[in-house]
């Protein structure tokens, strides 16, 4: 009797086991490791490269991810690539300003600049894309096409978070006083307008400030005590300052022929208009009967933020076009500025701006605003 009961209850306790086994909630099941990818699995191989003939436009690479919602992997797709371009401009906006800069202005240039991203972006591809996060999140891995110009114009001219008041060149053109242009249809005057144009026009929106003599002198101006002082200054006295040579064999006029000091405050005019000055010496245009010119003249450029300061690029640029019954003379003059400014682009319009990164004004280094 009692072996009876005692195989009754070992059963009745067994039925109970398996019914509080069977009511014990599941455990949910992980997933497995080869289907739980994370952002960093997103990768893919770009097509956009970089070129020197389009030294604006930069290749960024950016990664962002975004919830899928009701497995609605279209809008997942959008919100994804929305905050990739976000971050590919922000990258951007870091390489242009300083971190102090950049932190201090955050939440005014992320207003700004996110009101119209894709007008910064020149052109964007999607080179990887996949569900991760345990299929939970829609991930992009994308490059972009950013125009550093556009983001620079902004920061510069619109949020105006960059000075350039400490990134100023003066540029001026010399020649001999034996060029003769009496055949050639137009005279020097032309010339010299159109290299100034050109080479200030490009300078200036690579982001630096780029002013001729003229320019300069009337700029400084705006302070009375030093109108009074150099309001007057001739381009020869401007040479002169800027090559440092004697008083007594300067091209300067009677009022200060024999004052040394002049050089000494002219330096400090100079550093007050420039830390760098390109200065162009036109040696020769020639032609002939068929209506060819050629021109050749030396470019170079001196850093004068400094007591040493010195030339550090020179180039000498000899350049021709042919003519014809037809030509315009105007029309060959931007002929061979054009081409005598594509030869400085290549060397000497590099180095100009590399110099530029380099200077130091008041402890603080300019701002390398190319590529170089």
């Amino acid at each position: 009797m009692s072996k009876t009961l005692l195989r009754i209850l070992v059963h009745i306790l067994f039925v109970v086991l398996l019914v509080g086994c069977a009511s014990a909630p599941k455990p949910t099941p992980k997933p497995k490791a080869e289907n739980f990818l994370t952002l960093a699995d997103v990768n893919g191989r770009i097509s956009f490269r970089e070129s020197n003939s389009t030294p604006d436009i930069r290749v960024i690479r950016a990664k962002a991810k975004a919830f899928i919602k009701q497995n609605d992997l279209r809008s997942a797709k959008i919100l994804a690539t929305n905050q990739a371009t976000s971050y590919a401009v922000d990258d951007m906006v870091r390489e242009l300003l300083t971190e102090e800069n950049y932190n201090n202005n955050f939440e005014k240039i992320e207003e700004y600049l996110s009101k119209n991203l894709d007008s910064y972006v020149v052109d964007k591809e999607i080179v990887a894309e996949k569900r991760i996060f345990a299929n939970k999140y829609y991930g992009i891995d994308t490059a972009f096409k950013i125009s550093r110009q556009k983001v620079l114009v902004a920061l510069q001219k619109d949020l105006k978070l960059i000075n350039t008041s400490s990134s100023t060149l003066v540029v001026v053109i010399t020649s001999k006083k034996s060029i003769d242009l009496s055949g050639s249809g137009f005279q020097f005057g032309d010339l010299e307008e159109a290299l100034l144009n050109q080479i200030q026009t490009d300078l200036n929106q690579r982001g630096l400030r780029a002013m001729d003599f003229r320019n300069a002198v009337t700029h400084l101006q705006t302070d009375e005590k030093t109108k009074e002082q150099f309001g007057k200054i001739s381009k020869e006295q401007f040479l002169a300052v800027v090559s440092g040579s004697p008083a007594d064999r300067a091209l300067l006029n009677k009022q200060i022929q024999n004052a040394e000091g002049f050089y000494t405050t002219g330096l400090s005019l100079l550093q007050q208009l420039a830390k760098v000055v390109v200065e162009v010496n036109i040696f020769s245009i020639s032609g002939n009967t068929k209506g060819d010119l050629a021109l050749s003249l030396n470019v170079t450029a001196k850093n004068i933020s400094t007591g040493r300061g010195g030339a550090f690029a020179n180039t000498v640029a000899n350049v021709a076009r042919r003519g014809g019954p037809n030509v315009i003379p105007s029309a060959m003059i931007t002929g061979l500025v054009q081409d005598t400014y594509q030869d400085l682009k290549r060397e000497f319009i590099p180095q100009v701006i590399k110099e530029m990164s380099t200077i130091t004004v008041g402890g603080d280094k300019l701002m390398p605003y190319e590529i170089v």
